[in-house]
């Protein structure tokens, strides 16, 4: 079957994108979110399939655009924790600790905030053991990110595990 229109399109934009540049992070990621959305079912499984034989700035956009509310998109997201690329991880991450209600400011560091949380989300990292282990895994090699690991394991009951 013919990739849609809006498939198309998201194709294309992510593979002109970086998710380090500045139009990326400004406004290109809503036209990706917005295409993303507009995808049916079959279009979302052959973009999904089609990542691992894309670049890693493209792969990298994806994961900025993900939102695990959906299960396909969460499912994406953690296998991303596996990328041959470090930046592709490390998106990835960053919004695994979001969605699962973790953000960071200047006076409070890392805390938690049960009003970003996908609960479905945060359901399914926390108590998939393997998950808990990769992502303890991928903190335990960064200051910044052990940081957030510290607030998870508390919150997630791994308490004993500390990067």
């Amino acid at each position: 079957m013919q990739q849609s229109n809006a498939g198309v399109e998201l194709d294309a934009l992510l593979t002109k994108s970086d998710p380090d540049s500045m139009d990326w992070g400004e406004y290109a990621y809503e036209d990706g979110e917005e295409l993303l959305s507009r995808l049916n079912a079959e279009d979302r499984a052959v973009l999904f399939r089609s990542a691992k034989t894309k670049p890693a700035s493209w792969r990298g956009c994806l994961v900025s655009i993900l939102h695990p509310s959906k299960v396909d998109e969460s499912e994406v997201l953690i296998d991303a924790l596996s990328d041959v690329d470090d930046n592709v991880v490390g998106a990835a991450l960053d919004r695994i600790y979001f969605f699962c209600g973790f953000n960071r400011s200047a006076k409070k560091g890392v805390f938690e905030d049960a009003r970003i949380r996908a609960a479905l989300f945060w359901d399914r990292v926390r108590l998939d053991q393997s998950v808990v282990e990769r992502i303890e895994q991928l903190s335990q090699k960064n200051p910044y990110l052990a940081a957030y690991w510290n607030v998870f394991s508390e919150a997630a009951g791994a308490r004993g595990r500390r990067p």
